[in-house]
């Protein structure tokens, strides 16, 4: 699987309006020439307003492709996709959340990264769209990018290859990851047991979905 890059983009925190209310966030990226300077734990030039639940560990890297981007700005009506605009860092021509499985390592330019989960999407997206419908929408749609984490910490230029370089073996398609996680259904059993084998899940959506499924059992 290979995909070629359409933008590169990077920004700080901001303040948005919108019903009355007023929050700092980084939902929104601006196109930059690059490169993106990516250390196994941060991107320079680049912060989070949420920064305990956005870049950490396991989203440090945040990469959207076009085609899920566009159904997303054809639903709420606003044109072609502008890249940043939902605030990933590098928007692709092609990302299938339906190839892509928690696991999968991927290489960026000289940055390897792992694939990890869906982003979900929160009420900033209202905030972003200034739509009501924004977050739900979104929602509705077959995926909203990829979080990866950082492997090997390199450089990301306008004209690196993006491709796979190693499959999980036992796979969780992060599109159904998506639906699964949006619709908060639990793991079952047998899929509880598979992520342990997968490896590259986070210690506290583990703990989450095996705390439910203890209390669905008892």
């Amino acid at each position: 699987m290979e995909a070629r890059i359409l933008s590169l983009n990077s920004g700080m925190p901001e303040s948005l309006e919108f019903e009355g209310r007023t929050l700092l966030t980084s939902i929104r990226r601006t196109a930059v020439p690059g490169p993106l300077v990516v250390h196994r734990d941060h991107i320079e030039g680049n912060a989070h307003g949420l920064p305990n639940v956005h870049g950490v560990e396991h989203s440090v890297l945040y990469a959207y492709g076009l085609t899920s981007a566009q159904e997303f700005a054809d639903r709420l009506g606003l044109g072609a996709y502008e890249p940043g605009f939902l605030g990933e860092n590098v928007t692709l021509d092609a990302l299938d959340e339906a190839e892509v499985s928690t696991g999968d390592v991927f290489e960026f330019g000289t940055v390897l990264a792992q694939a990890v989960l869906p982003r979900i999407p929160c009420s900033r997206v209202n905030f972003r769209t200034r739509n009501p419908e924004g977050q739900k929408t979104l929602q509705q749609c077959r995926g909203s990018g990829v979080y990866f984490r950082v492997l090997r910490a390199g450089e990301i230029h306008r004209d690196s290859k993006v491709r796979r370089v190693e499959k999980a073996e036992h796979r969780f398609s992060i599109a159904w990851l998506y639906r699964t996680m949006v619709a908060g259904t639990q793991l079952n059993a047998e899929e509880m047991r598979r992520a342990l084998r997968n490896g590259a899940f986070p210690r506290k959506a583990l703990d989450k979905w095996a705390a439910a499924l203890e209390g669905k059992n008892s």
